[in-house]
């Protein structure tokens, strides 16, 4: 198989991540969680008491940052050299505060992530065959830090995908806070005129970063949370796929293959939870890593077209199963459902779209027991 080393190895902020998250399994290692009945309730808990904290993280150390500034000796206007002793000042505050903020913001997003993994009984083990494992893609995810474009078995997961759109998306996401508060502080200024209280203007800064600062961490632990629902699945789909691969074709074994790099493709991601189902399935099947073509259409409908009932029912619901896994369903896949597999009916499409709600919704439970049926 591929050496995993070569293809991906963990920057110093994602090995930082990883540690920090050993450390808050350390401290708890007598602690087993029982409330993967009760997962979306606690998981939402967790949730909001990370975005509520994540507004607080913001929102004081912007505060402190304009109240301090004001606290600073105004610099003579006529001196250059006071005027730059002022901006040194103030570039060394905004380090520091900003600092301050991403620490607590990266600390607080490890350890909710922790939270969330824990619900779900998911250990952080570093699985060494695997790319990416638990404690990579938690530590990832909480850091904002992107997943690696990897090309296992020759998928490109972005064939699919307008990097135009994507990089101008990116663009505005990073400027989203800086025009927060330009709008805001106009709109003030406007609002209260030539008074006295302009004075207290630049303290808008606080809520406006506080606000995006707990947005961003909503957004972060909602998609944790799929992740870790969808491993779960993949762990069964694996339990479910063990005990039947003594009775599969090799034609069998190569679609339920070509089915993961197709659902890569249509989520255009390559997230770990995909990988760990194909390193696995690999292995399940025992195949060599001399695998190619997998995430072509084409072939995929070709193997199909070879393979038993039974094995292509198999195979088209691991490619729906897998279409799911970024919690959202497109036309685009739908339309494409019937040629893949004519038998294609609105009884699978419905309990397909069932069970990408279960995962963005946060049903642990009901997305096992959804994705169970499909497999059966």
């Amino acid at each position: 198989m591929e050496n995993q080393k070569k293809i991906h190895s963990p920057g110093l902020l994602e090995k930082w991540g990883r540690k920090v998250l050993f450390s808050f399994a350390e401290k708890e290692t007598d602690k087993k969680s029982n409330d993967q009945f009760n997962f979306r309730q606690s998981s939402n808990r967790i949730i909001w008491r990370g975005s509520f904290l994540s507004f607080l993280i913001g929102f004081v150390p912007s505060f402190l940052f304009v109240y301090v500034n004001f606290l600073l000796p105004q610099a003579e206007e006529s001196v250059l050299e006071s005027r730059i002793v002022h901006i040194i000042y103030v570039l060394l505050l905004i380090v520091f505060f900003t600092l301050i903020e991403f620490y607590l913001l990266f600390k607080l997003g490890l350890y909710e992530s922790y939270r969330i993994a824990e619900l779900a009984n998911i250990e952080l083990e570093d699985e060494p065959e695997l790319v990416t494992p638990i404690p990579g893609m938690l530590a990832r995810i909480a850091l904002e830090i992107p997943d690696p474009e990897l090309r296992l078995f020759g998928i490109d997961p972005y064939q699919r995908l307008n990097r135009r759109t994507l990089a101008l998306k990116t663009l505005l996401y990073k400027i989203k806070v800086i025009l927060s508060n330009i709008l805001a502080k106009f709109a003030l200024k406007a609002l209260i005129g030539r008074g006295s209280l302009r004075l207290y203007i630049e303290y808008v800064s606080a809520p406006i970063t506080g606000f995006w600062d707990a947005y961003v961490t909503f957004l972060i632990l909602k998609e944790l949370r799929m992740r870790v629902i969808t491993r779960k699945i993949a762990e069964r789909i694996i339990i479910e796929i063990n005990a039947v691969s003594i009775n599969l074709t090799a034609n069998g074994k190569l679609a339920c293959l070509q089915a993961i790099a197709n659902s890569i493709v249509f989520t255009k991601t390559f997230h770990p939870n995909f990988e760990f189902l194909l390193l696995k399935l690999v292995k399940c099947f025992g195949l060599n890593s001399d695998l190619k073509d997998l995430d072509k259409l084409s072939e995929f409908q070709k193997t199909l077209s070879l393979c038993n009932p039974f094995e292509r029912k198999l195979a088209f619901h691991l490619f729906l199963i897998g279409s799911c896994f970024d919690g959202n369903l497109s036309e685009e896949e739908k339309s494409i459902l019937p040629a893949i597999h004519p038998d294609f009916s609105e009884e699978e499409w419905k309990s397909t779209k069932e069970l990408s709600q279960h995962i963005r919704s946060g049903e642990l439970k009901d997305a096992i027991s959804v994705t169970e049926k499909m497999m059966q």
